[in-house]
């Protein structure tokens, strides 16, 4: 009996440790100071679904970093023939205007629609920002309500990534989640996006995971 009992202490001993030891080493969530940017010449690759009012479309979407211009200064664009091209500051990373895949403006925004830098788990944000609809010449504003949500594993087809997850609403009535990994220059690794049918473009799902990113050839 009293080795049994000596046995059950040392079991309960070690699983203690163990405990501890398990708790000093769990990470802390990083705090992300800005993003970094992937060099010119990456390529990253999505396989993207979408249905509604976010495109009928179930394929691969290719994006190529490239450099550009908007109204005379550099920008980065992201460009995919599938869709469009993304202009972004290079300084801030905040998104500047939206081409269509001929290269025509299809929206800029006032100020730019950016991250809450820095990120930290829990951190809340609301923005406000002019948008400029170029086909139709309309200004509309929209507002942003979001929370970085929490940090930790995310896995996709291009393999596991840690990531921050992101949630917010435009204007109260488009819904999305995104996990971006800034240190990695990995503005998004996943993404989910719906919007309600009283959205003023009607019902729409949209579903992107990273498949791979190819780095240029130095």
């Amino acid at each position: 009996m009293k080795t049994s009992r000596t046995v059950h202490a040392t079991l309960m001993v070690s699983a203690a440790a163990a405990l501890l030891l398990g708790a000093g080493c769990a990470s802390t969530p990083p705090t992300a100071e800005k993003m970094a940017t992937a060099p010119m010449g990456t390529v990253t690759t999505y396989h993207r679904k979408s249905s509604g009012s976010l495109g009928t479309f179930d394929g691969q979407v290719v994006w190529t970093h490239a450099p550009a211009t908007w109204q005379g200064k550099p920008v980065i664009a992201f460009g995919a023939p599938q869709a469009g091209v993304a202009l972004h500051d290079p300084a801030t990373f905040g998104m500047l205007a939206s081409l269509n895949p001929a290269g025509q403006p299809l929206m800029s925004f006032d100020p730019p629609i950016d991250y809450p830098w820095p990120l930290q788990v829990g951190k809340t944000w609301t923005a406000n920002h002019t948008v400029t609809l170029y086909p139709s010449g309309r200004t509309v504003p929209t507002k942003i309500e979001g929370k970085v949500e929490s940090w930790g594993d995310v896995t996709v087809p291009a393999g596991t990534f840690k990531a921050f997850k992101l949630v917010w609403t435009m204007n109260g009535n488009e819904f999305e989640t995104r996990w971006i990994n800034p240190a990695e220059g990995l503005a998004t690794i996943k993404r989910h996006v719906e919007r309600p049918a009283t959205h003023p473009q009607g019902a729409g799902v949209l579903d992107a995971e990273l498949l791979s990113r190819v780095l240029p050839a130095k």
